[in-house]
């Protein structure tokens, strides 16, 4: 089965159902239908040959989800560009990609100039010589592409992680992928027809993945760009939203503005979080402004969206808050030691993960995939372990362990134990030279507003809980966390964060 037969299912379910809200613009499942299928349809005929790479950079808007969801109808490969990466970084993502063509908004077009790419224009003010999204639904307007069912085999989506400047990592992500992932999301969380899912996330990562098991619901795509959490709030009020999936960072500020404000969003039933951890003392916040309705999940591109998950009832557990969940129906998940042993429950390893969901491989990188999948097992990069009831816990990337004085410290462990501080809104870890230590821990903080509390007593705190050597030999008050262009907080952002405060160099509106 295909990805885009999803829309399809919806179609059938309800063609009259509002299946796409952007602003003003509503679309039906029959107006979507016709749109994907004129957009398809142009797209084999300008491109014969199967497989042809296409990339899109857009907005959150109509016009963004009409060429991906073409772009899968048409048995092409959807190449999602970012369009917060650098203009270098896009041209060597599309150069490594050898696309064909790229649909780009209008204000991000002259991002491409380098790449003597054909273009499409999506949103914006018309160009000579460039075709638009909106001409080609009109021109091919009651037409069907051919059909694409011999193409299941093969690749859905090509998508670069990591290495954007020099030598870009393109993630092979088969249409298998996107079927495993949207059956774990379907089985997982059981949407309906009466969700309504916001997508204020970018189209281009995790969010995107929740198109599909929603239109095969029958529900409705409700879609936000670039706001801000007061205008994100008015718009979960009015359209009625029950879903979203947001990385931490963006549910932290709606958390914030709804307790500022007395705010609480009764109508929800599923925020999903994930991209990267969040603190316990976040996460009951969450549940106390959105309800018992916060769920978690843990993937990478590398096995998209739904290596495992948690639920909101499990979540709910404070047994598992600081769990990812149990491994998602239709995937093998084990933790496996050193030398390839699947390791029992309470033994520490690296996360490995086989089956549909994991990718066909690195684009043109043998090497590098023989050596992230290795007999069938696709080696995540983090360090985890399972406990009796088959819960995964996750402590950290490989590479990012701390050797201080001989002993290894996992800076997820120091996290986890300086979240628990009633003042402590957000930590991350980091790694600093030191000459006697060889590394030491340092951590950054986010403190609550008024909150008094100072660097060494949480020094002291963290004492208490982790021994004088896994304990941060410096903490650094920062007024947020830093992030990089995905919404998530990296430790190189925030070592770079505090070195510029050392230096005197930031300020609260710099460290962005």
């Amino acid at each position: 089965m295909l990805p885009v037969q999803m829309i399809y299912r919806g179609l059938r379910l309800n063609p009259e159902r509002e299946a796409l809200a952007d602003g003003s613009v509503r679309l039906s499942y029959r107006e979507l239908a016709t749109r994907v299928d004129a957009i398809a349809t142009y797209l084999q005929e300008r491109f014969p040959e199967p497989q042809t790479r296409i990339g899109v950079c857009g907005h959150n808007n109509w016009y963004h989800v009409v060429m991906m969801l073409g772009i899968f109808a048409s048995g092409h490969v959807w190449v999602p560009l970012n369009p917060r990466n650098s203009r270098a970084e896009l041209t060597g993502i599309a150069t490594a990609a050898d696309l064909s063509l790229i649909a780009a908004d209008d204000d991000f077009i002259p991002l491409f100039a380098d790449s003597n790419c054909a273009m499409i224009l999506m949103a914006g003010q018309a160009r000579t010589g460039i075709e638009s999204l909106t001409e080609i639904c009109e021109t091919h307007r009651g037409r069907r592409p051919a059909d694409i069912a011999h193409l299941v085999d093969e690749i859905a989506a090509i998508k670069f992680t990591g290495g954007t400047t020099g030598n870009p990592k393109g993630v092979l992500q088969p249409y298998r992928a996107f079927m495993s992932c949207i059956a774990s999301m379907l089985t997982t969380f059981g949407f309906n027809e009466h969700d309504r899912m916001l997508v204020v996330a970018p189209l281009t990562h995790g969010a995107g993945t929740f198109l599909m098991p929603i239109l095969a619901s029958g529900g409705s795509i409700v879609l936000v760009d670039g706001a801000k959490a007061p205008a994100i709030s008015e718009v979960i009020i009015r359209e009625g939203i029950t879903a979203s999936f947001m990385p931490p960072t963006l549910i932290y500020s709606l958390v914030d503005h709804a307790i500022a404000t007395g705010l609480r969003y009764t109508q929800f039933k599923h925020l999903i979080y994930g991209a990267a951890p969040m603190p316990a003392a976040r996460i009951r916040q969450a549940q106390e402004v959105f309800g018992p309705t916060v769920a978690a999940i843990y993937g990478q591109t590398e096995a998209p969206t739904m290596i495992t998950a948690i639920t909101a009832s499990e979540l709910a557990d404070s047994a598992n808050i600081e769990s990812v969940g149990r491994p998602c129906p239709y995937n093998d998940v084990q933790v496996m030691g050193p030398d390839g042993t699947l390791l029992p429950a309470g033994q520490l390893g690296e996360v490995v993960v086989r089956g549909d969901l994991v990718m066909r491989g690195y684009l043109n990188r043998p090497d590098l995939t023989e050596q992230t999948i290795v007999d069938g097992w696709l080696h995540t990069g983090d360090l985890g372990l399972f406990d009796e009831r088959g819960y995964l816990f996750l402590k950290d990337r490989l590479r990012d362990v701390i050797i201080t004085g001989g002993f290894n410290v996992y800076p997820g462990d120091v996290e986890a134990c300086l979240s628990t501080h009633p003042d402590v809104l957000n930590v991350a870890v980091i790694a600093r030279p030191d000459d006697y230590w060889g590394q030491r821990v340092e951590a950054a903080v986010v403190l609550a507003d008024g909150s008094k509390t100072t660097p060494e007593e949480l020094v002291s705190f963290a004492k208490e809980a982790l021994g004088s050597v896994r304990a941060p030999k410096a903490i650094h008050t920062l007024p947020s966390m830093p992030i990089n262009p995905v919404g998530k907080v990296t430790r190189l952002n925030v070592l770079n964060a505090v070195e510029a405060l050392e230096r005197g160099e930031a300020d609260a509106s710099s460290l962005h």
